[in-house]
């Protein structure tokens, strides 16, 4: 508004002086005027603040003052069309940034310049009485001055719209990075509320190869002091019996649950007290541990034989570390799916690039670290089928994946069912988290994707989890929506799979 101001003030001191020392001392109040006005207005907008009436007054004389003085002066030719002035207004007004304000002072300028035509013959009789050359001069001048001031705002617009574009830029780059980061910083606050059932998790497997080390020790140097005495005292035939009893307890994969191990044992109890044997529950109890379902007549001799219990006793201490060992291996892969899930979810990917990634392993790293929330109570179904890789922000996707089945897990209270599907459809990922909690009110539904939203107690929840979540999605061009009632509430996430 000051330079549109200043640049017409100086145009209007301009014209008013040639008008005056020219003897066109009646006109020449017209450019005068604006002079006048616009220090008043000024004044106005100091004292006021109102800026809008301010800004209001300016366009319009700006406007107005240059079409009076073309009558005044007695029409276009005379004039020099210094009307021309007036499209200053105009272009000023955009300066505002107003658009459809601009719109209504060129629609003024158009009708304005339309009447001045219309009105052109009336106005000879006030002709100034000019030269055609001085007429000539007066338009070059008017269009010179006119056309040089249009430039300059012009490239004073364009350099504000290039600092504002870098601004912007600047302002995007920041806002990618406080996004970045709010994103790592919800990760590890979720891994904080985690860490304690992790360390449980690790602990667990740690303390099963520390006590099956121990007891493969024990079983060992048992089998050591026995072994040569054993041998030393069987006959032949109940060596070779001996061995064929071990070999079948090493084969044996029976996995049995209490109540089936008791329904056996009344069984093998029963048919050898039939065939005879007095310590037919010592034997069926040791048939059980080393997890042989059937004692075959074959190994009656040694089962009879007087060495029978130095003999179980061995095979026992054998099939213990053979046991203990696979306890071992299953603690050790247990431990690493907890480590290798903690590496994947703490890994923070900063180059910036997609990477292809299998969206199931995504998924099962998450539920490997609430495995021992959803082991309380929690009955999980996965409904996965076999889907292409997905070029995304695995890192990211994660965290997607982390905030949804945590809340889940919490609108259960930790017991309910919860069933992850993931598919193909079209040409796009879906991901399905459904849980069995207590819904959510139609009166909030459409707000929990809304920053600072929770339902949480203070302290449990910042609200950002499913804004972050939604920032995400949109950031990989997927959708999330969510359908719910009493009793099943299910999170729909789709990912397109770029062409």
């Amino acid at each position: 508004m000051v330079y549109m101001g200043l640049i017409m003030s100086m145009g209007g001191l301009t014209w008013g002086i040639l008008a005056y020392s020219a003897g066109y001392h009646l006109a020449a109040i017209v450019p005068l005027s604006y002079t006048f006005i616009t220090p008043f207005n000024f004044y106005f907008f100091y004292k006021t603040k109102n800026f809008k009436v301010a800004r209001f007054v300016q366009v319009l004389i700006s406007l107005l003052l240059p079409f009076i003085f073309q009558w005044s002066l007695g029409g276009f030719i005379s004039s020099g069309v210094v009307m021309i002035w007036a499209i200053l207004s105009v272009i000023g007004s955009l300066s505002f940034y107003e658009t459809k304000a601009s719109r209504i002072w060129i629609g003024l300028f158009v009708l304005l310049t339309v009447f001045s035509w219309y009105i052109d013959p009336s106005l000879k009789e006030y002709r100034i009485n000019a030269t055609e050359e001085i007429n000539l001069i007066f338009f070059t001048v008017n269009l010179t001055i006119v056309s040089s001031a249009i430039y300059i705002l012009v490239v004073f617009f364009i350099n504000i719209r290039d600092y504002a574009n870098k601004e912007l830029a600047n302002k995007h780059s920041e806002l990618q990075q406080s996004q970045s980061q709010l994103i790592q910083s919800e990760k590890l606050a979720a891994l904080g509320q985690l860490i304690a059932g992790v360390a449980h998790e690790v602990n667990t497997p740690l303390g099963a190869i520390q006590a099956s080390v121990g007891i493969i020790r024990d079983a060992i140097k048992s089998s050591i002091d026995s072994f040569p005495v054993v041998l030393e005292r069987l006959t032949p035939e109940n060596k070779v019996i001996f061995f064929n009893i071990l070999q079948d307890a090493f084969k044996a994969s029976a996995v049995l649950s209490a109540k089936e191990e008791r329904a056996l044992k009344k069984v093998m109890i029963s048919k050898l007290e039939e065939d005879g044997f007095e310590n037919a529950d010592d034997i069926a109890d040791t048939f059980i541990d080393i997890e042989i379902t059937e004692v075959k007549k074959d190994y009656y001799p040694l089962l009879k034989s007087e060495n029978a219990r130095e003999a179980l006793d061995l095979i026992y201490n054998q099939t213990e570390q053979c046991k203990n060992s696979d306890n071992i291996r299953i603690a050790v892969e247990r431990a690493s799916k907890i480590v290798f899930a903690l590496k994947n979810y703490s890994r923070f990917d900063n180059s910036g690039e997609k990477t292809e990634s299998d969206l199931e392993n995504g998924l099962e790293t998450i539920l490997t670290l609430y495995h021992n929330q959803i082991k309380k109570g929690v009955n999980v179904k996965r409904d996965f089928d076999s889907i292409p890789k997905i070029k995304c922000f695995p890192d990211e996707l994660n965290q997607v994946w982390t905030n949804l089945i945590h809340n889940a897990i919490h609108a259960m209270n930790n017991e309910g069912d919860l069933l992850i599907n993931l598919k193909k459809e079209n040409n796009a990922a879906v991901v399905n988290i459904t849980d069995s909690g207590k819904g959510i009110p139609p009166e909030i539904i459409n707000k929990i994707f809304d920053p600072f939203f929770t339902t949480k107690p203070i302290g449990e929840g910042s609200g950002l989890g499913l804004d972050i979540v939604k920032k995400i999605i949109d950031k990989h061009n997927g959708s999330i929506s969510v359908i719910s009632k009493p009793g099943e509430t299910t999170f729909t996430v789709k990912l397109p799979y770029e062409n």
